[in-house]
């Protein structure tokens, strides 16, 4: 059925200011329909009876609030928790994950994310103490800039500041602070023990967007969020699902409708193509879509699908096999899972040059039988989907990247050493790509004069690998690099030939941060052992603020050993963004 659904919004006066709750049929603020088909009922209702209008499963509740605030004062300080713990806590209640256009703030607008605590008896202390300045972090914030607030998040918006914000659809908000105001003689009420049981602690930045660049604002398992900016028309392409449209400034016109700022309004599922015209900014909310991740082993293949944020929600693996037998059982994991893209890491060498014909196939691997195997072509005929493909390094580099410890870093480095040596490296927030992908395992080494081992690479009896991989732990050891931990003679060894290998690195890329995994690395004794070996070989020659904090600098994979399947969700992520570019 074709509809545009305008809505009156919920008008909601508080303290600090006002509420327009401009797309909600949560039962705290249900708006009415204004004009149409639907005229006068409630969206709930039309949400409940009316499923042909969505073109998604309606068994639950309307997923999204969409409100404007308007706040002449400040909010208080508040976080909110996840759903499992709202569910366990407060009668069933969902959890509240939101995100923040600023339309409008002070030219020296601020607003607070975040905190200083170090720990969760730190912070019950600076908040029984009333330390707030210490405890808080206030940043600065201007027109346009946009955050992604998950839960656990301690926050606030400030005065004179309006935003646009989408989130889920619960109205549950516990608040740690409220500068002591009153409301009819009493107290708001805090929830300072709920606070302190579900923030983030240390704190995680938000994610941050900033100068109003238009293109994808967030993607995460509750919305999709992207802004437009329009000067004379753009056309829209039908979609199964329901989305909504908020405007931001301006005006224009949809189907000879007016549509000005503040306004929302929701396009049917299976409406068709549409033209919006005008002069005007938009945010386009939508229904998630699930991205699938293929993180292609030398040993194993796991296949995964979730969400653009990281959030895995189905997992297999098998052993890797000849192709025959490993790409139908990667077909068939995909070929119903609704997947939008797919992201490959895979294991190399790989052709990963974009403009090339043979992009995405298997070079010449050690694999006998997937060598020249066109890994990508194969999988986009059978899935009908966009791939991007890279290395597995470089995926798990992306991952950390995106989800773990290098977070917001420009130039990163991680290293995997295990049955082999290789190397996922950024520079300036890109992955390293050139006339091939870089082969970190073989570079050159100095032996030790100690080591008789001839190495185990047949190209570089030297090179990183040869010297310091499992196999040449196992070659010149006897044992497994697992049944050696005892031997410290082995550790001092590896940990010196880890130390060269990193600080090529260190002199050629400059990274901010160098992330270590794979089997050999979970010997955790080499870390604060190749440490010290980097730092002797520097010999200080380079001073920087990472370096002189050497154990934040050199630091283990920080995602549970998922930070490859990961970066192959983001690798899906981006390879339906240049889907759309390419339209």
């Amino acid at each position: 059925m074709k509809e545009l659904i305008f809505l009156e919004p919920v008008v909601k006066k508080c303290i600090w200011g006002s509420e327009y709750w401009t797309v909600s049929a949560h039962e705290n603020g249900d708006c009415l329909v204004k004009g149409g088909t639907f005229d006068g009922m409630h969206l709930s209702e039309v949400w409940r009876d009316h499923k042909e209008l969505f073109g998604v499963d309606t068994s639950d509740e309307f997923p999204f609030i969409v409100k404007v605030i308007d706040a002449r004062d400040a909010l208080s300080i508040q976080v909110h928790p996840d759903n499992e713990y709202a569910y366990e806590n407060d009668n069933g209640a969902s959890g509240k994950t939101e995100c923040w256009y600023v339309m409008d703030c002070d030219r020296d607008g601020s607003i607070i994310i975040g905190h200083n605590a170090k720990t969760r008896e730190e912070a019950a202390a600076m908040v029984e103490e009333g330390r707030w300045d210490d405890f808080l972090r206030e940043i600065p914030v201007k027109k346009g800039d946009f955050f992604q607030i998950t839960p656990g998040t301690v926050h606030a918006i400030k005065q004179n500041t309006m935003i646009m914000e989408i989130q889920q659809s619960s109205d549950l908000t516990y608040r740690l602070y409220d500068y002591g105001r009153i409301i009819n003689g009493v107290q708001r009420e805090l929830h300072v023990k709920k606070s302190l049981d579900v923030m983030r602690i240390p704190h995680t930045d938000a994610r941050r967007y900033t100068n109003g660049v238009p293109g994808k604002l967030v993607s995460c398992r509750y919305y999709d969020v992207d802004r437009y900016d329009i000067s004379g028309s753009r056309d829209f392409e039908k979609s199964d699902a329901f989305m909504i449209i908020s405007v931001l400034n301006g005006e224009g016109g949809i189907d000879g409708r007016k549509i000005k700022a503040g306004e929302s309004f929701i396009v049917s599922g299976g409406y068709g193509d549409f033209t919006i015209f005008g002069s005007l900014t938009i945010m386009v909310t939508t229904i998630p879509r699930l991205v699938g991740a293929l993180e292609a082993g030398g040993t194993k293949m796991v296949c995964a699908v979730g969400y653009a944020d990281g959030t895995i929600i189905d997992q297999k693996s098998f052993p890797t096999s000849v192709p025959d037998e490993s790409i139908p059982k990667i077909i068939d994991y995909f070929s119903n899972k609704d997947i939008y893209a797919l992201g490959i890491g895979s294991f190399g060498p790989v052709d990963v040059d974009q403009r090339s014909e043979t992009y995405g196939m298997i070079l010449d691997s050690p694999k006998l039988p997937w060598q020249h195997y066109p890994l990508k072509k194969v999988l986009e005929e059978a899935l009908n989907v966009p791939i991007k493909v890279d290395t597995d390094v470089n995926g798990s580099c992306l991952g950390e990247m995106t989800f773990g410890c290098a977070q917001r870093m420009d130039n990163v480095g991680y290293v995997t050493i295990g049955t082999g040596i290789g190397a996922g490296m950024a520079v300036n927030g890109q992955l390293v790509h050139g006339m091939g992908h870089p082969e970190f395992g073989h570079i050159l080494v100095s032996r030790l004069p100690e080591d008789d081992y001839k190495g185990s690479c047949p190209f570089h009896p030297a090179c990183f690998e040869s010297l310091a991989s499992g196999p040449a732990i196992e070659g010149r050891w006897g044992k497994k690099a697992a049944d050696l931990s005892d031997r410290p003679e082995v550790w001092e060894m590896e940990a010196d030939y880890i130390a060269q290998g990193l600080m090529a690195m260190v002199l050629t890329i400059s990274p901010r941060k160098i992330i270590l995994g794979g089997g050999v690395m979970h010997q955790q004794q080499l870390f604060p052992l190749i440490r010290k070996k980097l730092c002797e070989k520097l010999a200080g020659y380079i001073h920087t603020d990472e370096l002189n904090d050497i154990d934040d600098y050199i630091v283990p994979a920080s995602l549970n050993d998922n930070q490859g399947i990961m970066g192959a969700v983001q690798l899906g992520v981006l390879a339906g963004i240049e889907s759309e570019w390419a339209k």
